[in-house]
């Protein structure tokens, strides 16, 4: 979906790719403009403090207080479109250590096109039990939401509710849902022609 100065988050129309793993699926977000790379760590550090299905499981008896917290490390991956593929690939064919696992990408585009705005894919994959109780368009409209509000150094308001699903992020002209995760191949294809 495009925006004016706003994100939002709009299905992709991609035909379905099968997941890699039975027991995980993966969906994909990609960002044109300029993205604050501190502030999604941030939105998914608070993801994973709203939506208690994605903290990873403590050990029996293990004390709540004493529970060492998930830090995402969201270093954005430089990568040429042409070596995006496999490189996603390569992420979702890993183990999940906990219900979920991110990693983010910078597409490099051409170097003489100096008006082009600058892409990202992040990446999600999550255990299927984590994705039947909160499906990836929920995960990816809580994401968003806590973007927008880390992008402001606010904390998230869950309550507040858009009822035209659009989020203020001056930087980002749209944000696009690829589910699942290699559906993203799709678009990134005839990009990977063209450099």
């Amino acid at each position: 979906m495009e925006l004016r100065s706003s994100a939002a988050v709009a299905p992709a129309t991609r035909p379905a790719v099968p997941s890699h793993h039975g027991s995980t699926t993966s969906f994909a977000l990609r960002f044109t403009g300029y993205l604050y790379a501190v502030g999604l760590r941030d939105a998914l550090a608070d993801l994973l403090a709203r939506h208690e299905v994605l903290r990873p499981a403590r050990p029996a008896g293990a004390d709540p207080a004493s529970g060492a917290q998930v830090e995402p490390t969201l270093v954005p991956h430089p990568i040429t479109t042409a070596e995006s593929p496999a490189a996603i690939t390569e992420f979702l064919d890993g183990e999940l250590s906990g219900p979920i696992a991110a990693r983010s990408f910078r597409l490099l585009g051409d170097p003489a096109d100096l008006d082009a705005l600058p892409e990202h894919v992040l990446v999600l994959a999550l255990h299927r039990r984590a994705a039947y109780r909160l499906p990836p368009p929920q995960l990816a409209r809580d994401l968003m939401t806590a973007y927008a509000s880390r992008r402001r150094n606010l904390p998230p308001n869950w309550a507040v509710r858009r009822l035209d699903g659009h989020l203020h992020v001056h930087e980002l002209h749209s944000v696009q849902l690829y589910q699942p995760a290699p559906a993203v191949f799709d678009y990134l294809a005839p990009l990977g022609a063209a450099v």
